[in-house]
């Protein structure tokens, strides 16, 4: 097996949420974070005949990046990596990883909008610069803006952008941190259930808001 390059750069950002993942058979990734804040599941072309846990998932990317085209076999205990000679990259215990949930979490339509990777870069950069802690989802007087900042502190460095309408005010906040999300176009829902939802082309992302949100 080939791992192709979109299903890698899925696995790079997997590797930012948890540096832990179990697979299990069929073609579906998913991670979840240690603080059960950031949840992903994605479709992939490559089709896994097992379930298997890797432990140190940044250690695995670091030898597929030295195996260019590399064929990827997978026995019962480990991965044989035939490239630029071979590595053999064992299986870690299925006990002691953090396996992400096999299902989807229901998400109720409080307001949605669509978003694309020019934004996300936006809101990522900005926040990088002013070192912003939060990124707000906010509605106030019919504009819905996105943007960084800290809304604990009165005179805060912020950036926002207008990104629709709603008849309903309210503050969704997210910490920065755990906007961990590959850069590309998503319809964006926010949910009562306090948590940012993300669907795009065969990655979805499911992400916890603060608690001091209002919606």
């Amino acid at each position: 097996m080939k791992i192709s390059n979109e299903t890698l750069e899925i696995l790079r950002n997997y590797s930012t949420i948890n540096t832990n993942i179990l697979v299990r058979p069929g073609n579906v990734l998913s991670t979840v974070s240690n603080g059960i804040n950031i949840f992903s599941r994605s479709e992939v072309k490559e089709t896994f005949d097992r379930e298997f846990a890797i432990y140190d998932l940044n250690k695995l990317l670091g030898v597929l990046s030295v195996h260019p085209e590399a064929d990827l076999e997978f026995t019962e205990d480990r991965i044989v990596i035939a490239g630029n000679g071979q590595t053999e990259f064992y299986f870690a215990d299925p006990s002691i990883v953090t396996a992400a949930p096999d299902k989807t979490i229901e998400v109720d339509n409080y307001w949605s909008c669509s978003i694309d990777a020019a934004l996300i870069n936006n809101l990522v950069k900005f926040a990088s610069v002013l070192s912003a802690p939060i990124l707000s989802v906010v509605s106030k007087n019919g504009r819905v803006t996105i943007g960084v900042g800290d809304p604990s502190t009165a005179k805060t460095d912020s950036h926002t952008i207008e990104i629709g309408e709603s008849p309903n005010d309210f503050d969704c906040r997210l910490p920065v941190e755990n906007f961990k999300v590959i850069p590309g176009t998503y319809n964006m829902i926010l949910s009562q259930k306090k948590f940012m939802y993300l669907e795009g082309t065969g990655i979805k992302y499911w992400l916890a808001l603060e608690p001091t949100s209002q919606i």
